[in-house]
């Protein structure tokens, strides 16, 4: 079974969004772009501006996307990830845009930092992959100083995206993947990698019809990718449970995801998806003040 260490050394967010070699000037551009044209929420939710002159510490840095365009506006930054290729990018990403950061190799549940020693811990989409997120998000208050920010995404259970897309479609084409013809059809209809649906009939065939009842199961494989070890999803009122420690916490909802379905980014822009997306969306933020 892969370890998340390996699937997350090997499934760097942004390298199914190039055609170029990661690394190379035009990969990181490409990341870039793609983030921000199908996420555009991002930048509102980051504030990226606020930070100037403050420290700031990314938790699951990654290829460090966010975090060049936080040192870009003057934060000091510090990038964290357990995988050594992705602190070993965001290096190279801040290389080609000449700007200054930190990077760490490091656990998010025994952050290797000083209490009190940052301003903001941002962390996009990490900590709902981690066994122990309470521990996490107490390291998180550990590190942040009196007054301080957290601003964490988790995956929304009470969106459209996990009850309607991962629970209802994504099963239901899941099923039709050992139909004979069944993977070319739906290759056809989502547009997917074949080898990311033979991935999936893997998990048919090792774990049968458990892969489709077990719904912890199915959503740890339909979120980042088959392979992934672990993800949990939130409500609203679970969130602000987690955060419970914080003195003051704040959710918001965003982004409806609807890129599996035929002009589903464009849809998803139209003023009255984008309201549901604020109420049924898959980017779940909370917003802890320590």
């Amino acid at each position: 079974m892969t370890t998340r260490s390996e699937f997350w050394n090997e499934s760097q967010p942004g390298f199914k969004f190039s055609d170029n070699p990661p690394g190379a000037r035009e990969f990181f551009a490409d990341v870039r772009e793609h983030r921000y044209t199908l996420e555009p929420h991002i930048p509102q939710i980051a504030r990226w501006r606020d930070w100037h002159e403050k420290d700031v510490l990314d938790v699951g840095c990654g290829v460090g996307t966010d975090g060049a365009r936080f040192a870009s506006h003057g934060a000091r930054y510090t990038g964290l990830d357990e995988s050594p290729t992705a602190i070993e990018l965001a290096r190279r990403n801040f290389d080609f845009e000449g700007i200054d950061g930190d990077f760490v190799r490091g656990d998010a549940t025994a952050l290797p930092f000083e209490g009190e020693s940052f301003d903001l811990v941002w962390s996009h989409g990490v900590i709902h992959h981690i066994p122990d997120t309470e521990r996490a998000v107490a390291e998180m208050h550990r590190v942040l100083r009196p007054g301080g920010t957290a601003l964490v995404m988790l995956y929304h259970r009470d969106s459209f995206n996990y009850w309607v897309t991962i629970m209802g479609i994504r099963r239901a084409l899941a099923a039709l993947l050992l139909v004979p013809h069944g993977p070319a059809a739906v290759a056809a209809v989502t547009r997917e990698d074949r080898s990311v649906l033979e991935a999936h009939r893997q998990l048919l065939r090792e774990y049968g019809l458990r892969y489709l009842r077990d719904r912890q199961l199915f959503l740890n494989h339909n979120t980042d990718g088959p392979g992934n070890p672990l993800s949990k999803v939130y409500s609203r009122h679970e969130a602000r449970q987690l955060f419970a420690g914080f003195r003051h916490v704040q959710t918001a909802v965003r982004y409806l995801n609807l890129r599996i379905f035929p002009g589903g980014q464009r849809l998803a822009r139209l003023s009255p998806l984008e309201r549901l997306g604020r109420r049924a969306g898959w980017h779940l933020y909370v917003r802890a003040t320590k």
